[in-house]
């Protein structure tokens, strides 16, 4: 569920995220340091144990919109009632 770097040089070359869900996101850059792509994957090995529930929170917070849309999955990761 950790993100993986691979440098050449001290330069980035490609990230990969992997969301524990079987899905992740893999980004390649230029010598620049542009994204010169990124790919969706969605056939990573999903692990048996749970994802950590403060790494979920802070995932739904850099996704969210708005703070409601935090509320709601803080209720979802936490098991209050919605």
């Amino acid at each position: 569920m950790s993100p993986h770097w691979i440098y050449d040089q001290g330069v980035l070359l490609e990230s990969t995220v992997d969301n524990g869900d079987g899905t992740g996101t893999k980004t390649t850059y230029n010598a620049d340091g542009t994204v010169a792509s990124v790919e969706v994957l969605d056939d990573l090995p999903v692990s048996a144990d749970s994802p950590d529930p403060l790494y979920q929170l802070v995932q739904a917070i850099v996704d969210a919109s708005t703070f409601d849309d935090v509320k709601a999955a803080a209720r979802a990761i936490l098991g209050e009632a919605q």
